[in-house]
């Protein structure tokens, strides 16, 4: 759609405002509709991966902390009480086992402990005061607060785990659809075309100038397009300036008033020269 020489000031400017329209502001509608919706998609997709990469760091980091702070032997927060009531039911399940004790028995129902060791031939009772004592601590921590605690690591534990399953397939969703590259890519588009718009012509301009800014404009809005359409992952390439187009007018001009002085007869002197003439000879007069 270059404008033809032939074409007088009322045709360019009714051809300005038909590519205007149809043309330039059609596709900047949907570049702009485009990026907004792979703009948005993409930030979907960046907000959700971080949401479970977050989730995985701090269930794992919780889940540390309450160990060590609850749940082993020196705990700082309640001087390992968690992990002596969890070392004594270890230690009544394996009496069970052995026999020891009854099956229905467990460390809050002991209250003394009458068990007997054989050495040699003489069995000595180990049921006394400081075995009572230990028991009776053990008896006075609270269980249930223990379990709690150990329930509350498991979830994070599985939290930790389960986590990073969930937001690998959004990370694999955007890397295959890379809405973020897209949208740099419309983003440059547009701002390239806006290059291309500064060109358009104006009222005020004179015919030759009028018709150089709209040649830029079509030609340059027409190459944004053909770049963005042909060189994706490469970068749009900024139009050239007006001041080209307007030069290149200026010559075809001088051009057309060379050719109209010389006359009808050699409006292509320029083109095609004598076949004649003695290269490197003056023309011949032919008049």
């Amino acid at each position: 759609m270059v404008p033809s020489d032939n074409l007088s000031r009322k045709h360019m400017e009714a051809a300005y405002r038909i590519f205007q329209r149809f043309a330039l502001e059609d596709q900047r509608r949907y570049w702009q509709r485009a990026s907004a919706r792979y703009n948005k998609a993409a930030g979907q997709v960046n907000v959700i991966v971080a949401l479970f990469a977050f989730l995985t760091g701090f269930s794992a980091a919780l889940a540390g902390l309450l160990v060590s702070a609850y749940l082993v032997e020196g705990s700082f927060a309640n001087q390992g009480e968690c992990a002596r009531l969890q070392g004594s039911r270890n230690l009544v399940a394996s009496l069970r086992d052995l026999g020891v004790i009854e099956a229905t028995e467990d460390i809050q129902s002991l209250q003394s402990l009458s068990v007997q060791r054989e050495p040699d031939a003489e069995r000595e009772p180990i049921d006394n005061d400081a075995v009572s004592a230990a028991l009776a601590d053990l008896i006075a921590i609270q269980s249930s607060y223990c379990e709690l605690i150990q329930g509350i690591v498991n979830v994070l534990m599985i939290m930790a785990v389960v986590t990073p399953a969930i937001g690998g397939p959004f990370t694999t969703l955007a890397s295959l659809y890379q809405w973020d590259r897209t949208v740099s890519i419309y983003e440059g588009a547009l701002e390239n075309l806006e290059v291309a718009d500064s060109q358009s012509p104006l009222p005020e301009m004179d015919d030759l100038t009028y018709k150089a800014a709209l040649r830029a404009y079509i030609e340059n809005t027409l190459r944004v397009m053909a770049e963005e359409t042909a060189q994706w992952g490469q970068s749009v390439r900024t139009p050239p300036k007006l001041e080209a187009f307007v030069e290149e007018e200026r010559l075809k001009a001088a051009r057309a008033t060379r050719r109209t002085n010389v006359g009808p007869m050699n409006m292509n002197v320029e083109d095609q020269p004598d076949s004649t003439s003695t290269p490197g000879a003056p023309p011949v007069d032919k008049g």
